[in-house]
């Protein structure tokens, strides 16, 4: 989302980089905000109903984005999308490190902690390059067809990488509606520390 979003801020809408890096700080408070919410809500109904309903939400946010015309709107058709799209993923990247670390003794949370973060670095590295790909057949087939300018093509290209993101995340809830659902209990008081969590 970053980057194709990045790509076409700079090069269809001609922001300049400090236009474009601001252009995204929405999304940070988007994501602090839902990480809150989303924190509150796994000791009442667990891991799993937040996942979901944060990745069907991220999954919207992203559609909306493949809608982005050429002759875009950053209030109009960019920040409404993005901040969807932030409210979704704060959710999920909560929840998906309160799961995976879930039950895990403290000997090998480091090892916990690993797979997980390998997991998202390789996850994010795979997206990248077959949504890239994808995005560059289209424009490369729309320019040799010559009905489109650059910036039309290349904002088609784009539209058609958010529109599969959209579909992977669609993905993901599937995959988080298998998982087992976790919920943390309130912190004891006596000891001031958290209680294990348990799968249920």
């Amino acid at each position: 989302m970053f980057f194709f979003l990045t790509l076409y801020m700079q090069t269809v809408l001609h922001y300049s980089p400090i236009q474009t890096g601001t252009a995204c700080l929405p999304l940070t408070g988007g994501v602090i905000i839902a990480a809150g919410i989303s924190s509150q809500l796994f000791a009442r109904i667990g891991t799993k109903p937040v996942i979901v309903a944060g990745t069907l939400i991220a999954a919207g946010g992203l559609y909306w984005l493949s809608r982005i015309p050429v002759d875009g709107s950053y209030v109009s058709d960019i920040l409404p999308g993005l901040l969807v799209a932030a409210f979704g993923l704060g959710a999920v990247f909560v929840g998906a490190t309160t799961a995976a670390n879930a039950g895990v003794g403290e000997d090998r949370a480091g090892l916990a902690a690993g797979l997980l973060n390998t997991g998202q670095q390789l996850g994010a590295a795979l997206g990248l390059a077959i949504l890239s790909a994808l995005a560059t057949a289209h424009t490369n087939w729309l320019l040799r067809a010559g009905h489109d300018s650059v910036a039309q093509a290349a904002t088609h290209g784009y539209q058609r990488a958010l529109m599969a993101g959209a579909c992977f995340v669609l993905a993901a809830s599937v995959v988080a509606l298998l998982a087992p659902n976790t919920r943390q209990t309130a912190p004891s008081r006596k000891s001031g520390r958290s209680i294990s969590p348990l799968r249920h």
